[in-house]
């Protein structure tokens, strides 16, 4: 009798494989995919959202009133933007005795970049500062002399001219 050898084929362990890795690759790719979505979620936090929305509710009356002082006192105001990042502001009628007022840029979605600026008063009555910050964008304005009068408006790119005005309702 002859001795027959057959073709006997050599198992390799299963981690030497292709397939046990592509189905293992499927769920450990989604778990990544999880990990980095709850990384973003936690990083890119919505900032519109308020926690105390019922004392922010009650501010915004505070805020009619600073605008109904504007108005009242006759102030309305021009910004200007120069090329080289300084800011001029000039007022309409009635010129504010300050000699500093606040100017806060607040950005629409990411209050992150919002910043203020304090305008300086010049010998003609106006008010100049200069800023290293970018204006890139849309903001909106809130010009305001401490805690007496309010004055807002909003601003986009490429407008270098915004009017300031008290906004009653």
């Amino acid at each position: 009798m002859a001795n027959f050898v057959e073709n006997e084929t050599v198992i390799e362990p299963w981690y030497k494989q292709f397939w046990p890795w592509f189905i293992i690759s499927l769920p450990a790719s989604a778990v990544v995919a999880g990990i980095i979505t709850v990384f973003i979620a936690f990083d890119g936090a919505d900032s519109l959202v308020v926690d105390d929305y019922y004392k922010s509710g009650l501010a915004i009356n505070g805020q009619f009133q600073l605008q109904r002082n504007a108005a009242n006192s006759g102030y309305s105001a021009i910004l200007k933007r120069m090329p080289d990042n300084r800011l001029f502001l000039k007022f309409d009628n009635a010129t504010p005795a300050a000699e500093s007022l606040t100017l806060k840029w607040i950005h629409p979605a990411d209050s992150k970049k919002d910043f203020s600026l304090i305008m300086k008063k010049q010998t003609d009555g106006s008010y100049q500062t200069r800023s290293a910050q970018s204006f890139s964008g849309r903001w909106y304005l809130r010009l305001s002399e401490k805690d007496r009068w309010l004055l807002k408006s909003e601003i986009s790119t490429g407008k270098d001219t915004v009017h300031l005005t008290p906004k009653v309702n």
